[in-house]
This record gives C-alpha cells, sequence and structure tokens, in this order.
C-alpha cells in the first residue's frame, strides 16, 4: 500500500485523499500571499544583502513600479520573461514584479554556452529580458527580444493603465529548465499553486517571520524557490549570499546575520560540517538534499548544534522542490541509510511496478508523485508531457502523478527509502543529469562515432563522471574534445575524465556494456597535509588539488575544471588553501585563475589580503548605496497620488 498522508503517525491506507486545502489558501497565489505579508508586516525587514536592507514595504513599491513598466512592455497574463542576473536584491524586485505583472520567471544562467542560452531564450519566446548592465553583453543577441535593465531606474509610460492583472492559483509562476535525454534541456512550467503548497500549511519545516532564510542557491536551481518563498510568503527575513560565497563567507553570514533556516546540497552540507561546523550553531533548521545523504555527518549536526532539527528533502523539479521530507529533531537516533520521508502537505505518492500499480510494502517500484505540487508539463512538449504526467488512478478527483524513475520501497515505519534510477538520469552537485544528453553533445563532434557516460564513485563519497568515446581522424585528444563540450554544455556536465576507446564492450543484446567499461582509478590516496607544506607555492597549489580531487597528479599548468574539479570541491581547496596559507582568498579569484601556476602568480604577487578583500567590500557596498540612493529619488518623485506605482485591484 502506497498512498501516504503527510501527517505524522499515521500508516499508509489505500483510502486515503489529499488532504482538502484550507480556505485561506484556496485561491491564494504568490502574489497575493506576499501582498498579504506586506498588509501584516509593511516595516519588517524582507531582505538583506551585505549593507543593504529592505522593508516589505519598500519592496512592495519597487515590485510595483516595474510591475508597471513590465506591462506596458507587453507582459501579461502567462508571458515568459527572461531573467538573467546575480543573486541581489534587484533580483528579487524582478521576480515579484514579473509575477505581479502576471507572467512567470524564466531563469538565465550567464554561465551556460550560448547556444543552450540562445535555445532556453528561443524556447521561451520571452518577450523581455530582465538583466543588469554587467550581464547584458553575455546574453545572445536575438531579434524581438528588449533588454529592461534592472540596475537602472524604470518608468511606465506616461498614461498607462495602473491596472495589473488579476491571477489564479492555475497561473505560471516560473518555468525551470532541466536536463533533458534528447540532447536539448526542457522547460518544467510550475504554477502558483505549486509554490504555495511548498511553504504554506506544511508540517515538515517551521514557516513564519520568525524565520531568517539563507538564499544561497542558483535561481535556476528549484532549491531557490523553497529559500525565497519560504521567507517572503510568511512575513521572514531573506539573506542574500554573494555569488561563488566561500565556506568561510557562508559562516561569517550565518553567524553574523542570525540565520536560522539554512538549505544545501548534500554535498556541501558535508563540507560545511566538516570545516565549518561552530558557524552553524544559530541555526535552528538545517535542510539538504540533492543526493544521498550522510548518516555520519547528520549525527555529527544533531550531537553538536543544539537545538538543530535536520531535514532530509527529497523531490524532482517535476513536483516542485520536494516530494517527501524526513525529518531529524534533536536527539533523533540516526541508523542506517538516511530514508527519504513521508509526502508533505499537499502530496500523494504511489510507488508502482512497470504495469502502474502498486506494490507490496517492501518491495521497490518506481515513485510516483501527484497532489499540488505536479507541474503542469514540459514546455513546447507535448510527447515527453504525456509520457511523464500521467493520470492518477487513485484519484477521485481526476488528479495527475508524475513518473519520477526514481526507485523507492515503503520500509516497516511508513517512510520511503530512495534506491536509484530506472534509467540512465543521476544527479550531481544536486543537478539531475541525463547521460542521453552529455552523450549527444560528445557525437556531435564530426570526428567522434560514439559515446557512453557512467559515473563512478571518487572514493570521498562523491561522483565523477566519464565519457568514453570513438573517435577517428581530425580530433587531437582528449582536451580538444573537452574544449568542445565547454560551448555545448554547463561546467556540471562535461565529463570530469575523458577516456578514448578502440571499442566499446557489448553485451549480447549488442548494446554497450556499461559494467564493463574500465574504471579508471580516481580513488587516489588523500595523503598527508604535510606532504608539500615546505614545497614552492605552485607545488602547494598542485598538492592541494590533487588530495582533495583524489587524482594521481596535477601539472602546474592544469585547468582545475580539467582535471575532474566542480564548484564544490573548489570551495573545499580554498578552505584547505585559507589554512595552510593563513590568509584570505577571495573565491571567486579562484575561478579566474585556474591552474596552480597562474594561481601562485597571482597571490605571490599580492592577491587578495585582508586589507584589499575590505576595500573591494568597502566599494561594493558604496555601489550599492549609490543605487539605492538613486532609486530613493526616483522614487519620491514618481510615487505620488495617482502615480504609475498605484496598484490597481
Amino acid at each position: 500500500m502506497s498512498n501516504f498522508s503527510r501527517e505524522p503517525g499515521l500508516t499508509p491506507a489505500d483510502d486515503m485523499e489529499l488532504a482538502p486545502e484550507p480556505a485561506s489558501l484556496a485561491g491564494a497565489t504568490v502574489a497575493s500571499l506576499f501582498e498579504a505579508m506586506v498588509q501584516r508586516f509593511p516595516d519588517r525587514t524582507a531582505l538583506t544583502f551585505g549593507r543593504q536592507s529592505v522593508s516589505y514595504r519598500d519592496l512592495d513599491a519597487r515590485a510595483g513600479l516595474l510591475a508597471h513598466h513590465l506591462k506596458a512592455a507587453g507582459v501579461g497574463n502567462g508571458s515568459l520573461v527572461g531573467l538573467c542576473c546575480e543573486r541581489s536584491i534587484e533580483m528579487i524586485v524582478a521576480i515579484l514584479a514579473i509575477l505581479r505583472a502576471g507572467g512567470a520567471y524564466a531563469p538565465l544562467d550567464v554561465s551556460y554556452p550560448e547556444d543552450r542560452l540562445r535555445h532556453m531564450i528561443e524556447d521561451t519566446a520571452a518577450p523581455v529580458i530582465l538583466t543588469t548592465r554587467a550581464e547584458a553583453g553575455r546574453i545572445p543577441a536575438l531579434a524581438s527580444r528588449r533588454l529592461v535593465y534592472i540596475d537602472e531606474p524604470v518608468t511606465a509610460p506616461a498614461g498607462a493603465s495602473t491596472e495589473l492583472p488579476e491571477l489564479g492559483p492555475r497561473d505560471l509562476a516560473y518555468i525551470m529548465y532541466t536536463s533533458g535525454s534528447t540532447g536539448r534541456p526542457k522547460g518544467v512550467l510550475i504554477e502558483h499553486r505549486s509554490i504555495v503548497r511548498l511553504v504554506r500549511n506544511t508540517n515538515y519545516c517551521h514557516f513564519d517571520e520568525t524565520e531568517v532564510w539563507l538564499h544561497y542557491a542558483p535561481l535556476p536551481f528549484d532549491a531557490s524557490t523553497l529559500e525565497i518563498w519560504g521567507a517572503l510568503l510568511n512575513g521572514g527575513r531573506l539573506v542574500i549570499a554573494p555569488s561563488k560565497a566561500s565556506l568561510a563567507d557562508l559562516g561569517r553570514l550565518i553567524r553574523q546575520e542570525g540565520i536560522t533556516s539554512v538549505w544545501l546540497t548534500s554535498g556541501l552540507f558535508n563540507a560545511m560540517v566538516d570545516e565549518r561546523l561552530e558557524d552553524l550553531k544559530g541555526v535552528r533548521q538545517l535542510l539538504a538534499g540533492g543526493d544521498v545523504l550522510s548518516p555520519t555527518h547528520v549525527r555529527r549536526v544533531l550531537e553538536n548544534v543544539p537545538g538543530c532539527t535536520v531535514i532530509n528533502g527529497y523531490g524532482p523539479t517535476e513536483n516542485t522542490t520536494f516530494t517527501c521530507c524526513h525529518v531529524m529533531a534533536p536527539g533523533s537516533r540516526i541508523e542506517g541509510p538516511i530514508p527519504i520521508g513521508r509526502p508533505i502537505g499537499g502530496t500523494t505518492v504511489h510507488i508502482l511496478d512497470a504495469e502502474l500499480k502498486q506494490v507490496a510494502p517492501g518491495e521497490t517500484g518506481e515513485i510516483c508523485a501527484g497532489g499540488l505540487g505536479v507541474a503542469r508539463g514540459y514546455h513546447n512538449s507535448p510527447e515527453t508531457t504525456a509520457e511523464k504526467f500521467i493520470a492518477d488512478p487513485f484519484s477521485a478527483s481526476g488528479g495527475r502523478l508524475y513518473r519520477t524513475g526514481d526507485l523507492g520501497r515503503l520500509r516497516p515505519d511508513g517512510s520511503i527509502e530512495f534506491l536509484g534510477r530506472r534509467d540512465n538520469q543521476i544527479k550531481i552537485l544536486g543537478h539531475r543529469i541525463e547521460i542521453g544528453e552529455i552523450e549527444t553533445a560528445i557525437q556531435e563532434h564530426p570526428a567522434v562515432s560514439q559515446a557512453c557516460v557512467a559515473v563512478h564513485a571518487d572514493g570521498a563519497g562523491g561522483k565523477r563522471l566519464i565519457g568514453y568515446y570513438l573517435a577517428g581522424e581530425g580530433l587531437a585528444g582528449s582536451n580538444e574534445l573537452r574544449s568542445f563540450l565547454a560551448t555545448r554544455l554547463p561546467r556540471q556536465m562535461v565529463p570530469a575524465l575523458l577516456v578514448p576507446m578502440c571499442a566499446m564492450p557489448l553485451n549480447p543484446n549488442g548494446k554497450v556494456d556499461r559494467a564493463a567499461l574500465p574504471k579508471p582509478d580516481i580513488a587516489v590516496d588523500a595523503g598527508s597535509a604535510a606532504d608539500d607544506d615546505g614545497a614552492d607555492l605552485e607545488t602547494m597549489i598542485a598538492g592541494s588539488w590533487r588530495r582533495i580531487l583524489r587524482v594521481p597528479a596535477v601539472g602546474l599548468d592544469d585547468n582545475f575544471f580539467d582535471v575532474g574539479g566542480d564548484s564544490l570541491r573548489l570551495v573545499s581547496v580554498h578552505a584547505d588553501l585559507e589554512r595552510r596559507l593563513k590568509r584570505e582568498i577571495a573565491i571567486v579569484d579562484m575561478f579566474e585563475f585556474t591552474t596552480p601556476r597562474a594561481l601562485a602568480r597571482y597571490l605571490r604577487d599580492g592577491g587578495t589580503d585582508k586589507t584589499q578583500l575590505a576595500a573591494r567590500r568597502q566599494a561594493d557596498t558604496a555601489k550599492a548605496d549609490r543605487q539605492r540612493s538613486s532609486f530613493a529619488r526616483f522614487q519620491r518623485a514618481h510615487a505620488g497620488p495617482g502615480s504609475s506605482m498605484t496598484r490597481g485591484k
């Protein structure tokens, strides 16, 4: 029996239906709930970013002004609006403005290759893209796309209507792109009601005006949905972390701002527990997910962070961030694998066999999710939508189920245990990745005739993508292929190793035998941190990389991201180098100087010491203050009675 209620202590029953939505939320939207918070807490701080703070009243006013500007630019109900910027107060203003204007936000990451960004912009047919002057040059130039700069004052044309559209719970709120097995990312369409279900009337997490939430997840990653709206739809405060923050930066921010609720990918969760456990001691709720959670690290938090609850969250983007959660309160005993728990409020889960029939408790089946979190479908992809979003045969109200492709089983205590995938989909750094998309990209190289991608453990609890390929003349080697892939795939999807093959191993059916592919030696002994203490700076950096990446050797001109590095491992290297050099290093510089030789030369020439860090932060703060003052002057000039900032009802 596999249909669950979210209420603790209840056993599964075949006749359980989705709990009715509270009357107060029946017609709720993100915009209406935010407006209710503005009415309740007008002067409470809504956002903090560096030295900037914005109240609910001011955030509402800024979003209202931009919403009218967007409406005048043609944004209306159902419009998809591109949003391309780093985390900032302006980004939150832009999201609210898009929703208030009736549109849905489409996050765009400028770190993506140009072809991928171009596809996403063309797929959304976004008439308007909101961005900053700094980011605008990295957006592919496309006809009929209007750029609106959110770091500059905007106005609605004189005489524009003051009415903004009425919204309903089934209106679209955002589109988020995930990896696609066909070689192209696919856009998941999420409605307002699904966000409301995630952060209101739920018992997996505490949501109210006393919580201070950290916003660290990139906007194109759906954990940002929990962070942003968990705070702003409940009267809480959202603290925005700077982009490319180090572990030390995060720890400092958590302490200084009194952050109480934090969501981290499982890998970053492990790193924070290993390196900055003391910084977590004011946190009341620590949510983690995106991959299997380490019982050892969970125990360390429960034993060393007083009063902190750890929550293992599971869910695909297609079911709006979370489907199930396993709540571990202070004093909980952690034994064996950590389950993904029970469905959250407004959610049902069934574990089904290949014929879509319920399996018995303890048997393995596919996890299928129903309820208010289920997405509308995939944008411009009716065939894939019909395949993955099916009629819910267990619902009397004609609902739908999303087939997650994940395998699970019901445990005797009523919780669900995650057992892996039934296909070639994986998760790396919390990002869901279709192996088929990577294989397609490799095979797009004219010299490659066949490709296969596999995942191998790295010996430190992490995963590495390994690409195997058959190539003829015209390919100089793996470095050329890696450069080729970098123009087509996001960094986290480029394999850590590319292995040329003379032939692919085949099974009796003639398909590639993935189990017979050679396993690279990536589980290298980490060695001693003292091995390179007396060495020159280049060798010290290379030694740090070698130990943390667990590779046999690192050359002085090897690129960090070409020898198996990624953003999470860079955070670990950064912490290691700061500890050994006994100085602060701006982690953003490590994204720029990506070989041991280049990084050593930069640090030897002065790099970024504490004085320079302070100067840089002061300059950033001064710039932000100038922008805020400019807006305030503009607001005073245009916010009088009858102005375009007056919100229509």
